[in-house]
């Protein structure tokens, strides 16, 4: 599986359109074997020209902050799966994905990725972050 997440200082960034780079996460058979690469897209602008330098990658979702309902349906057109509405560290946020505790929608799950927990460490009472800690790349 390959993963993009739109990423700055080591979080996730908050923008798809305007983001200056992505963090490209790709994983073997077992989840520990997992390479990360740093692409720069600082010279790409808006949601055609990103979701088109996701498709070059090949990847198969990609986790942002935030994106607009027409970079949604530009990612959706190319078959990745945009995961929009989290924040925090994004080599956490991808080994969960990857091992199915992120959910594809913050709302999912109550939460949100912040860390070292799916919620940030900060779901309230009763709350089931689904976080079990870092598993490849984190």
């Amino acid at each position: 599986m390959k993963i993009a997440v739109a990423y700055q200082d080591g979080e996730i960034f908050g923008h798809f359109g305007h983001c200056p780079m992505f963090a490209i996460y790709e994983y073997g058979e077992y989840v520990h074997e997992c390479t990360k690469t740093l692409v720069d897209t600082s010279a790409l602008s808006g949601h055609e020209q990103m979701a088109g330098k996701m498709k070059e990658l090949d990847v198969d979702a990609v986790i942002v902050g935030n994106m607009g309902g027409e970079a949604k349906a530009a990612l959706l057109s190319e078959g990745i799966v945009p995961i929009v509405g989290y924040s925090g560290d994004a080599d956490t946020a991808s080994d969960l994905l990857v091992t199915g505790q992120l959910p594809t929608s913050p709302a999912d799950s109550g939460c949100g990725c912040g860390g070292s927990c799916s919620c940030g460490g900060d779901c309230g009472p009763g709350t089931d972050c689904g976080c079990s800690g870092s598993c490849g790349c984190g």
